[in-house]
């Protein structure tokens, strides 16, 4: 088992046409340390399509996300995404890279 953590943050809308809007968004902690198998590990990352380096090796500190989603309602902005959790035991680091392989973000 691997722990992961999910993250959502959420964006306010602007408040008109701002040319240099860049609010600062409201982090909420979906899921924190939950053990999942390494089939829903390889599941989860393929539903968050978006790494957060533009080469990644499969390094603990680097997550994957998903495509901002808004609401049409009140125009915030929707971010999830996917962590390794540092409680991981150093064994447990290249389960990360195994599924991160698995998922085709890098190559073997």
């Amino acid at each position: 088992m691997i722990l992961i953590s999910l993250y959502e943050t959420t964006y306010p809308g602007p408040a008109d046409d701002e040319d240099d809007y860049c609010p600062d968004g409201e982090t909420e902690q979906l899921i924190v340390d939950e053990p999942v198998t390494f089939t829903e590990l390889v599941r989860l990352m393929r539903q968050h399509p978006i790494p957060s380096c533009s080469h990644p090796r499969g390094e603990p500190f680097e997550w994957l996300s998903t495509e901002p989603e808004q609401n049409y309602v009140t125009g915030e902005w929707t971010e999830r995404t996917l962590h390794f959790s540092l409680k991981n035991t150093q064994h447990q680091r290249r389960y990360w890279r195994l599924a991160m392989q698995a998922a085709r973000f890098i190559r073997r």
